[in-house]
């Protein structure tokens, strides 16, 4: 995650540079194109962020599963005692695939029994640096965001009101994009990936995948919708009727597209939250223990017995990260109707209301 932020602040830094010379030079276009680049960066930066503070502590889980793998090399080295980083260590969890315990595979490989206090000693320094290092990139984080809208309001005052509504009313499919893909995006994610855990789990939470298709439907209509409104002028009676039409079949949509959204965000927030707990049978607890885990110390992840695949990951441990995955979830469903609200608000009343007025040319006056 830290390495996506760094990516989209590189860019943002990208673009700040490159706009220098339009905000020196009080340039209308190259000011606008700079909002569109804030209205897109905002959002994503926002969800970066909140996904760093770790509410349900699963970054305990990543350390414990993921611990013998090269990723944390590194880490072992400086936490792990003297010349046992790449030893005792190392010890698998309940000793692995070839022995019952812990002790059993200290004792066989170093004729000992203290593997598992080394191991668990160095786990708990290395959770106690991560979580103070997501922490304060978290707060630094935020701290850009608060900067991010800072300047988006002070740019939307430059460019002036009146300007900033005609250019988010003639570029509705700009401005429904993000949501329009990410809801694509994420709901592949959750019915189709392997990794996902709520691909594989039950269809208490696996139907907001479906939901967010479905959203993701409703969005891009939505667009279409809005750029028939923006690319075509009113000319005669008839078109009148037909962008009336429009304007009433677009804020539908977008209702539509709301209530879905909301749907969504109610159900990761209940299960996020334990206000309805996730139930899990071994079978599922085992499926989808084999499919998240991506550390190799899962063992009989091909056995015939669905009950018996990886007794390493226990089941709080499964919930966690199905809940993380349902508290980012919940957190972009926010965005999405954030910008869907916002969306609806700023053109479909307004065109609907121009278009009484036989004012529907200053409406579709397009900036960009």
């Amino acid at each position: 995650m830290l390495y996506v932020i760094a990516v989209v602040s590189g860019v943002l830094f990208v673009i700040m540079i490159c706009t220098l010379r339009v905000i020196r030079q009080v340039n209308i276009l190259g000011a606008v194109r700079y909002m569109w680049a804030l209205y897109w960066i905002i959002p994503i930066h926002i969800f970066l962020v909140i996904s760093l503070f770790d509410y349900h502590r699963v970054t305990n889980v990543w350390v414990r599963h993921w611990w013998t793998s090269p990723t944390m090399d590194w880490i072992r080295t400086l936490f792990c005692e003297d010349d046992t980083a790449n030893a005792e260590c190392m010890v698998p969890i309940m000793g692995g695939e070839d022995f019952d315990t812990e002790d059993e595979w200290c004792l066989f490989n170093f004729n000992s029994t203290n593997c598992t206090d080394i191991r668990g000693d160095a786990e708990m320094d290395s959770k106690t640096l991560f979580y103070f290092f997501y922490t304060v990139n978290g707060i630094w984080g935020a701290l850009l965001v608060l900067l991010l809208i800072m300047t988006l309001d002070v740019l939307q005052g430059i460019i002036t009101p009146p300007i900033v509504k005609a250019s988010k009313g003639a570029n509705i499919p700009l401005w429904l994009t993000l949501p329009m893909s990410g809801c694509f995006v994420i709901g592949c994610i959750f019915l189709f990936a392997p990794s996902s855990s709520l691909a594989a789990a039950n269809e208490q939470v696996r139907w907001t995948g479906i939901a967010y298709l479905i959203a993701a439907g409703t969005f891009t209509i939505s667009a279409l919708l809005g750029w028939f409104l923006a690319a075509f002028p009113v000319t005669n009676i008839q078109d009148k009727r037909s962008k009336k039409v429009a304007v009433h079949l677009f804020i539908f949509m977008m209702l539509l597209t709301i209530a879905a959204i909301v749907a969504i965000f109610s159900t990761s927030l209940i299960f996020s939250l334990e206000v309805s707990p996730v139930r899990l049978s071994a079978e599922k607890r085992g499926n989808i223990a084999c499919s998240i885990d991506a550390g190799a110390s899962c063992t009989n992840c091909f056995d015939d017995l669905d009950e018996n695949r990886c007794p390493e990951w226990s089941e709080g441990e499964v919930k966690k990260v199905i809940q993380t995955e349902l508290k980012l979830s919940a957190t972009m469903t926010a965005i999405f109707f954030i910008s869907g609200s916002s969306c609806r608000g700023c053109h479909g009343c307004a065109v609907s209301f121009h278009l009484r007025k036989k004012k529907i040319g200053d409406m579709l006056l397009t900036v960009m």
